[in-house]
């Protein structure tokens, strides 16, 4: 079976409030729906983000933040709340990334 899928690791459901900030400043409440260790697909308030993001979420009781590249952006139009759709990439080797992407896949398994 032929498939389209390009991520290098799996996806695992997630829903983490945070603040998303643009590269130009602006910034929103944003939800993640899933993490892995290379990105995270989350819905903002946002639109036209710009090609590089901050995100800042809660997780065990720690602040984490991650920078990452929008590499996909949809509009969302069936929710009032969220805008956005945005997919992220951020660097594997990213140590934050890396550890929440570690937590969730164990709370999950």
């Amino acid at each position: 079976m032929v498939t389209d899928e390009r991520r290098i690791s799996p996806r695992h459901t997630a829903y983490l409030a945070g603040e998303l900030e643009s590269d130009e400043g602006r910034s929103s409440i944003a939800i993640t729906r899933d993490v892995g260790a290379g990105g995270l697909l989350l819905f903002t308030r946002l639109r036209n983000c710009g090609e590089t993001v901050k995100l800042t979420v809660m997780h065990g009781g720690k602040k984490l933040q991650v920078t990452g590249k929008v590499v996909r952006e949809e509009r969302v139009d069936d929710s009032e709340l969220w805008r956005t759709k945005l997919a992220i990439a951020v660097d594997q080797n990213d140590p934050v990334i890396a550890s929440l992407f570690a937590a969730i896949a164990a709370q999950q398994s």
